[in-house]
């Protein structure tokens, strides 16, 4: 425990050498849908939380979350324990990002609790913010170790060049590798859509056949289609609402009455 961030364990995990994969809510939320996703398909238990005073709201703020049954919590880190087969991983996501000034404490205690199974690999998902709508399904990649990043390139992803991974994604991304540890952020390249599943979908198909995780993405693909035909409909909705002073088809002529 560092100041007053720390992890309350739920159960003690039998894990050889996991990696650590961390997704949190940011651009696209990429990397918390990513997460989640995991945690839904391969079904790991949950081994531990983290608190600390530094787990603040997008606007700032400190407070609770409220459930739909009207529980409430604190904002916190989860991790996920999967060991039913090679590679064993700890998952790891959240409900908020670390304060500028919490960063450095948080990450470390994260790798430090990791580091206990002889954690010695670190991937971090996340979002590329793009302006053009042309890369979709893209993925970028920052590697602390250059056969690393052949390895990502010949699966089709894209080294960065250039700029920042900023937040917990890239924080950790740098602690790691400081301690030795091997690390990388696959980053999806998107617009900044709120949820972009099909970034999301991107970087989990990069780690899967980076690390062979055992996850099937058909329950995935069926929800972007959903997603896509429910953006459509907005889009033609929109369309065929009348401007301002217009008047809807068939509309001409019609009585009008104010109340």
């Amino acid at each position: 425990m560092l100041g007053d961030t720390k992890i309350n364990e739920l159960a003690r995990a039998n894990l050889r050498e996991p990696i650590l994969v961390q997704g949190l809510p940011g651009l696209g939320y990429v990397g918390k849908v990513a997460i989640d996703y995991f945690v839904e398909k391969l079904k790991p238990a949950k081994i531990a939380e983290l608190y600390s005073s530094y787990l603040l709201f997008p606007d700032g703020n400190l407070g609770i979350n409220i459930s739909e049954d009207g529980t409430y919590s604190l904002p916190k880190y989860e991790f996920y324990a999967h060991n039913a087969k090679e590679p064993q991983a700890i998952f790891l996501t959240g409900d908020a990002q670390p304060s500028v000034t919490g960063q450095y404490e948080v990450a470390s205690m994260v790798l430090d609790y990791a580091q206990q199974f002889s954690c010695k690999t670190v991937f971090t998902m996340g979002g590329y913010g793009t302006r053009g709508g042309n890369e979709a399904g893209a993925v970028y990649a920052v590697v602390g170790d250059p056969a690393l990043g052949e390895r990502l390139k010949n699966l089709g992803a894209k080294l960065a060049k250039g700029g920042a991974v900023t937040g917990a994604a890239g924080v950790i991304l740098g602690i790691g590798r400081q301690r030795g540890l091997q690390c990388a952020g696959l980053l999806g390249a998107t617009s900044g859509v709120y949820p972009d599943l099909e970034a999301a979908r991107a970087v989990i198909q990069m780690l899967t056949s980076l690390v062979n995780l055992p996850v099937e993405l058909k329950d995935l693909d069926t929800e972007i289609e959903d997603l896509r035909k429910k953006m459509e409909r907005f889009r033609r909705a929109e369309l065929e609402e009348p401007k301002e002073g217009e008047e809807k088809p068939g509309e001409e002529g019609k009585d009008r009455y104010i109340t």
